[in-house]
């Protein structure tokens, strides 16, 4: 599986397959609480006045490195607004500050990012403010205001120095939630690189 984060997809021009066409940039997306499934991405097309859309999880193919890949332009729905919060449900951009503790009332951090899979269909950790990954899993309970998580332990630790190399990084990420990272420069797994 591949990986992504938030901070890496936000803003990345978004083209369609079909068409070939440049049809906007992600802007946000709303995932499920409790199954952490993406219902949806918003996009905002180009320009001063831009308008905004919403495009359903299912028709996007890919977070890739450069750019995000939709099936078709006719699975965007134009509008002039975003949709409101549902319940169960949360916007990544309201989302990020929500503070995570542990059972024992200790506090993890607040999410500072968000790690997505690659066909843009769920996330499956939380980076948080102290450089930490919380992998989604039966251990972490997201909720509106709060995340609950089983054990202090669970939540791994991630380099400090954005010097490190970026092949540990993807290789801490994919241990942690149990993925395939993202291939590097050259087309090699950093996994293999070790």
């Amino acid at each position: 599986m591949l990986l992504e984060t938030w901070k890496r997809a936000h803003n990345l021009q978004v083209v369609t397959t079909t068409e070939g066409a440049f049809a906007g940039r992600l802007e946000d997306f709303q995932f499920d609480l409790e199954t952490h499934r993406i219902y949806g991405w918003r996009l905002k097309a180009s320009g001063m006045f831009a308008r905004a859309g919403g495009v359903r999880a299912e028709a996007m193919q890919l977070i890739g490195r450069d750019v995000a890949l939709l099936d078709s332009e006719s699975s965007i729905e134009w509008g002039s607004r975003r949709a409101d919060a549902v319940a169960g449900r949360a916007w990544a951009s309201t989302y990020k500050g929500t503070q995570a503790i542990s059972r024992r009332g200790r506090a993890l951090g607040a999410v500072q990012d968000f790690v997505i899979d690659g066909r843009g269909g769920s996330v499956t950790g939380l980076v948080l403010h102290g450089g930490l990954l919380l992998p989604l899993d039966g251990r972490v309970q997201t909720g509106p205001s709060a995340i609950i998580v089983e054990a202090d332990d669970v939540a791994v630790e991630l380099p400090e120095d954005e010097a490190d190399e970026p092949t540990n990084w993807w290789v801490r990420v994919r241990d942690a939630v149990g993925g395939r990272p993202r291939p590097v420069r050259g087309g090699e797994d950093p996994g293999e690189a070790s």
